[in-house]
């Protein structure tokens, strides 16, 4: 019996390094408020499905065909004074491929082998039931391990016909109800939101920077702050005095760190990491019944060249939408947010990491290299369309929570 004794310790340290826990990883992201859940993946290598995705076959729809294209590097624009834009302004352009949801039932599925996700809203009261750290917690991370990859996306020709039928399928007839000062577009070096807004149909007025202090905004219910608007103190002031008053803000990329920062301290800032231009996952990781109408699950997401990465300071509030895999693996916080929102007052702020626009780098182009599966535009335009729409009744607002 005394002989056997070594052979078993001999195994038992063999066998220790198997059944051991793995190292825990020290917090240095910073938006943590002593209540998170969440569970980070490890970076791994990127899983591709063993059967092509099946975007929906049950309704019976085709994936567009398209032609490859990557995004280029940014390219600088500049001009001054306003400009009032209507639906007439979008230009006309060639049929466009695809399709959206055949009915208003704003839960979209795709399936991938045996994978099968759905996305849109849940709850016409999911907004009554706040959870901190939405889109970072246990649920944002299960819809992260959960999603499957899909096949790398090619670019498509998407005409302005797309936009309005999304828009028509899902919020039928409001686009009526927008006017040119409804929506405040402050331009920006490097993003162009009035080419999609175009494409929607949407009436608004676009600004220069210098010229956000004086302009009226009494009617306006949306601003839209381009990447690279240069905003001077009294801007960033004119712009915090309406989101407080109820109105919501649209910013992108580089607006991070130039406008929400210095308006809304201590909710987000730049984490000081950029990205490199790319196509990444997306994957929507909330069930919000107002912002994700519309929209699949899994999809794409064009990053610019030297995007602005997100660090989250006040988990408590921000409510994050979108996020990537692959991004995670690439920027410092290691959490890949790729739209994220909060309330600030009576209003409400969407930011998207990124341009909202499809090439703010390529003049007149309708390309879209990151068409979303089912509804033919990008997920990052759906989105932001969500929003748009919301702030007109003021509905993506948090309702008080029920009385116990």
């Amino acid at each position: 019996m005394l002989s056997v004794l070594p052979g078993l310790f001999c195994l038992t340290l063999a066998l220790t390094p198997l059944v051991s826990p793995p190292c825990a990883r020290g917090d240095d992201n910073g938006w943590v408020d002593g209540d998170t859940e969440e569970m980070r993946e490890r970076p791994s290598s990127r899983r591709r499905p063993q059967t092509q995705p099946n975007y929906n076959q049950d309704r019976g729809e085709a994936v567009p065909e398209t032609e490859g294209g990557r995004p280029q590097s940014r390219r600088k624009t500049g001009s001054s004074g306003s400009e009032n834009f209507t639906e007439g302004d979008a230009g006309a352009g060639q049929a466009q491929p695809g399709a959206a949801a055949e009915s208003a039932n704003p839960v979209l599925q795709i399936k991938s082998g045996s994978n099968t996700l759905t996305g849109g809203i849940s709850s016409s009261t999911y907004r009554r039931f706040e959870r901190n750290n939405r889109g970072l917690d246990k649920m944002g991370s299960r819809f992260l391990q959960q999603s499957p990859y899909l096949e790398p996306p090619r670019t498509i020709a998407v005409q302005p016909s797309t936009f309005k039928n999304w828009l028509e399928q899902y919020h039928a007839g409001i686009a009526a109800a927008f006017s040119k000062t409804t929506i405040i577009e402050v331009k920006g070096q490097w993003d162009d939101a009035g080419h999609i807004l175009r494409g929607y149909g949407l009436p608004f007025t676009r600004i220069t920077s210098n010229k956000l202090k004086e302009t009226d905004l009494a009617q306006t219910r949306i601003l839209v702050v381009n990447c690279g608007a240069n905003l001077d103190a009294g801007a960033v002031q004119r712009v915090r005095d309406f989101v407080s008053g109820g109105g919501y803000l649209l910013t992108t990329d580089w607006a991070l760190d130039s406008c929400l920062e210095k308006a809304f301290p201590g909710y987000v800032e730049w984490n000081s990491d950029y990205t490199e231009s790319s196509i990444v996952d997306a994957v929507v990781v909330d069930e919000d019944p107002v912002l994700l109408v519309g929209v699949p699950r899994v999809a794409y997401w064009k990053l610019e060249n030297r995007s602005q990465t997100v660090k989250v300071l006040r988990g408590r509030e921000v409510q994050v939408l979108a996020r990537s895999r692959d991004l995670m693996q690439r920027e410092c916080s290691n959490l890949g947010i790729l739209a994220l929102t909060f309330p600030y007052g009576a209003g409400r702020v969407l930011h998207l990491v990124g341009h909202f626009d499809n090439n703010a780098d390529r003049a007149f182009n309708n390309a879209l290299p990151d068409p979303a599966p089912i509804i033919g535009i990008g997920l990052r335009q759906a989105i932001a369309g969500n929003f748009l729409v919301a702030a007109l009744s003021g509905d993506a607002k948090v309702p008080p929570a029920p009385e116990n």
